[in-house]
């Protein structure tokens, strides 16, 4: 409850602290909910996107990324680590993240008590199908409270599939421009709360509800293949054929980095088996139609030939790091240790000095994924999202190998000094 009552008060170094007691103590389900519990809160009034559930997805598979810890990730398989850095560094770089999202979470808008998340929601004993169908008629009628009802009755069963395909089908109908009305319904479900966790998954719900009430059409398009069977996951297909849509995804990152945001939550969605082959082929054509007539061929986006026909921008001077608890012991590591070049480079107030040695980091793609991790977390303004969530989007679709390293690379660094003081 300390940290939900910071988030209420925007008061974002007690949510901090709060965050960093819980770590030692808590278990790490127990954790996440209590994150999601604030997130759910998120309002947001000005760009009508809750980023903060997006986010905390983001956050926590770039946390996992690193290995297993204690308190947040200890399930972490060997083979699902992507970056090696020594284990104290490494817990550093987890818990400064965990710092970050804290931070994030209450330094920003939240509703106000009178009209935010509920608790008293009606679980009626109800079969999961004819859940099912109250949920996508409701939605549909703009019902929140009927939609709400029948998502808290499919979510208290121990693995609530149903409910996260018919999500996954529901937001994939009209993503719109940016993507959002597909990207965060894919962040929270895959983030909902254990149905032990009571008020936090039911406000999680509610939060849901109230953004697909509003961006859900009524009717679902003529063409778009519905999911007629939800109680079981999806077999993933293949989306190497795809590639080049994917590479453009990132060489053509759109506003704030949608493009490829919206890519990666395409492929986690499939890899996850929420969506159909035909919803996603569905959506890769959404995310082509995002990207626009700007698409060029794999050759023209190796990294020699973007570097050939421009250079990112410079900066002014460099931007202040926020202050954490981990802030002065990872600025030593990467400013003293074997790191420091690269980290120099990157940071350098010519966009150039990093630029043109991308190549030369082949083989080392871990650690430029490190300090790209670390630059976007600790150099941009608080209330910043977008850069941390576009950060891990690109590298992970390296991961599902749509897009090679030296381009993730290029296209992250030139977001990050475009963009990390903004949304």
């Amino acid at each position: 409850m300390d940290f939900f009552q910071a988030c209420l008060k925007a008061d974002n170094r007690a949510a901090v602290n709060a965050v960093r007691k819980m770590i030692p103590s808590a278990r790490p389900s127990a954790i996440w909910a209590v994150l999601m519990h604030g997130a759910a809160w998120h309002e947001q009034i000005t760009y009508d996107t809750p980023h903060s559930t997006i986010l905390v997805n983001s956050i926590r598979k770039m946390i996992e990324d690193f290995g297993s810890h204690p308190g947040l990730a200890p399930d972490v398989k060997s083979g699902s680590v992507r970056v090696t850095v020594e284990e104290e560094r490494k817990t550093d770089i987890q818990e400064l993240l965990i710092e970050r999202l804290a931070l994030h979470l209450a330094d920003i808008d939240h509703w106000k008590l009178e009209k935010g998340p509920s608790y008293n929601v009606e679980r009626s004993v109800d079969s999961p199908d004819n859940a099912v169908r109250k949920l996508e008629s409701s939605v549909r009628q703009k019902s929140l409270v009927g939609s709400w009802e029948a998502s808290g009755i499919l979510a208290s069963r121990d693995e609530p599939i149903r409910l996260r395909r018919v999500i996954a089908s529901l937001a994939a109908e009209d993503p719109d421009k940016l993507g959002h009305a597909f990207i965060m319904p894919i962040s929270l479900i895959t983030e909902l709360p254990g149905a032990e966790y009571t008020r936090p998954q039911i406000a999680t719900l509610w939060h849901l509800m109230e953004y697909l009430v509003r961006k859900v059409p009524a009717k679902a398009p003529e063409d778009f293949s519905q999911d007629d069977n939800p109680s079981s996951l999806a077999k993933p297909t293949d989306l190497t054929e795809y590639r080049s849509i994917f590479m453009n995804s990132v060489a053509n990152y759109g506003i704030l980095g949608h493009n490829t945001i919206f890519a990666q939550r395409i492929a986690d969605a499939n890899q996850s088996g929420l969506v159909t082959k035909e919803m996603t082929r569905w959506l890769v054509d959404r995310l082509e139609r995002n990207i626009g007539s700007k698409m060029a061929s794999e050759d023209d986006m190796a990294v020699k030939k973007i570097l050939k026909r421009n250079i990112a921008a410079d900066w002014n001077q460099q931007p202040e790091p926020i202050r954490l608890p981990h802030t002065n012991d990872l600025l030593e590591w990467v400013t003293t240790s074997d790191i420091s070049e690269m980290w120099n480079a990157m940071t350098h107030l010519k966009s150039s000095e990093f630029e043109n040695r991308i190549l030369e980091f082949d083989g080392e793609w871990s650690l430029v994924r490190c300090c790209q991790y670390i630059m976007s977390t600790l150099l941009s303004e608080p209330r910043a999202s977008h850069v941390i969530i576009f950060t891990h989007a690109a590298w992970n679709l390296v991961d599902y190998g749509l897009i090679p390293s030296d381009l993730a690379t290029l296209q992250v660094h030139r977001m990050l000094r475009k963009h990390l003081s903004e949304w």
